[in-house]
């Protein structure tokens, strides 16, 4: 096992980096680092959204600022780990955008409104009539990110919809097929959530080491690229999915150390 630590020197490397990105990220630095409060960053998150509820522009690559769900799950994570409470503002606004754009035909919701393509987007985001279909009609991603969302925010105005989702979740995890990172990704958010039903739980934990087997890249030499890292997976010692990567997640350790 790696006993290797990052150095105070290359720690404040990484600090100084963080100190010229966006004010949202400075923020958030110094809550998890510098014993800041929780207030300016929440300020700097309240900047993306928008007056439906939903959140923008959180995601480098999409460059319009109609809201999106991909945006709102991301700010709604980002609020669990500043504490803010189900009853905060930012929260109830975006809980609501969430429930007005469920999509009851396809059960799930688009990960991006359609749009025209007019505005700069990475091509993963291109809008077509093929584009619902391409992305598995949602059932992967973002449906099991939004439902994490809606267990780490019990609301009364979500109860319904966090039921009927959850059902429809677990009736996907019955017979669970191949998917893709981005998709694991989502998996792995909802099984950290709270209080998910035990038969969900119980399917998730099933399911998982799987996808991970299939899924997660070990190879050092294949980790510049878009890939599934181990210390994505199992990013704390508790993590319940640290036995199936122990060794890869001490080998991505020193890789991150190596490669600052």
């Amino acid at each position: 096992m790696s006993t290797r630590h990052l150095t105070p020197a290359a720690f404040a490397r990484a600090a100084a980096f963080l100190h010229e990105s966006r004010p949202l990220e400075r923020q958030l630095f110094a809550f998890h680092f510098e014993n800041a409060p929780a207030a300016p960053a929440l300020a700097e998150l309240a900047a993306y959204q928008n007056s439906d509820g939903g959140f923008h522009s959180l995601e480098a690559d999409i460059g319009f600022t109609t809201s999106t769900v991909l945006s709102t799950c991301h700010a709604l994570h980002l609020l669990h780990e500043l504490h803010a409470p189900t009853t905060h503002p930012l929260v109830q606004r975006a809980l609501s955008f969430l429930v007005a754009n469920f999509d009851s035909s396809l059960d799930a919701w688009h990960i991006i409104p359609p749009h025209d393509n007019s505005r700069p987007h990475a091509p993963w985001w291109h809008y077509s009539d093929k584009t619902v279909e391409s992305w598995h009609r949602y059932q992967d991603n973002p449906r099991p990110d939004v439902l994490a969302c809606l267990y780490l925010f019990p609301s009364p105005t979500t109860a319904t919809l966090r039921q009927h989702v959850t059902a429809i979740t677990l009736a996907r995890l019955q017979s669970p097929t191949a998917i893709e990172l981005d998709s694991l990704r989502c998996y792995l958010r909802l099984f950290d959530a709270p209080d998910l039903p035990s038969e969900l739980r119980g399917a998730l934990q099933k399911a998982i080491p799987a996808w991970i087997e299939k899924g997660v890249e070990r190879d050092p030499a294949q980790w510049k690229g878009y890939r599934l890292r181990p210390l994505e997976v199992a990013a704390v010692a508790e993590s319940p999915w640290r036995a199936l990567l122990t060794t890869d997640v001490e080998t991505n350790l020193d890789y991150l150390i190596d490669n600052q």
